[in-house]
């Protein structure tokens, strides 16, 4: 069982490194962070003994079971937990870790508008069917360059620091920022389908 522990920690370690961290491979194209994540989960199955689909299923053992605890904790709500088992259940540990990494900035973004806008996220996904972000600032007699701004912030402050940190340079963050602002722009403006 040890060994499994390992082949478990290891391999979440590089997900979490492709999914949650990614200034390392920043650079790279999303078919390079692919090819990598595969050629490093071939190494770890080849040194233990197992296929990478072995692998595979125990990280996804391992991250469900960390899910659980949370829960019991009472860190995490039981519709939160449901939607990473979900996650966990869907997801490769490497095709697609780029789509996930959108999908989690996309959450934070939206997340800061809710807090921005003063509601939170159940009323937030309650108000979009057939309106937008900036509508909604409007109707709460708020600026859409405010929440914008409020949506910016924290990624703001997650690049200064990794600027700082030298973990990216400052030409690498304000790449990155343009493209979020991009993002930024075109979700605060986009109108959520009607329920």
């Amino acid at each position: 069982m040890r060994t499994n522990r390992y082949v478990a920690a290891a391999a979440t370690g590089a997900v979490a490194l492709l999914i949650g961290g990614g200034a390392a491979f920043a650079g790279q194209s999303a078919d390079d962070k692919n090819a990598r994540c595969e050629a490093r989960l071939a190494k770890i199955a080849e040194k233990h003994g197992m296929t990478v689909a072995q692998v595979e299923a125990k990280v996804k053992e391992r991250l469900t079971a960390r899910v659980d605890a949370a829960l019991e904790a009472g860190r995490i709500t039981a519709e939160r937990a449901a939607m990473l088992k979900e996650r966990i259940a869907e997801g490769s540990l490497c095709q697609g870790a780029h789509a996930l990494k959108a999908k989690h900035r996309r959450h934070r973004l939206l997340a800061a508008a809710a807090e921005f806008l003063g509601l939170d996220r159940a009323e937030l996904r309650g108000a979009f069917p057939g309106t937008s972000l900036s509508a909604l600032a409007e109707k709460q007699g708020k600026s859409v360059a405010d929440l914008k701004g409020a949506m910016l912030a924290p990624v703001k402050a997650k690049l200064a620091k990794a600027v700082e940190s030298k973990r990216v340079t400052q030409e690498r963050a304000d790449q990155l920022l343009d493209r979020i602002e991009d993002r930024v722009d075109r979700l605060v403006a986009r109108t959520f389908p009607a329920a």
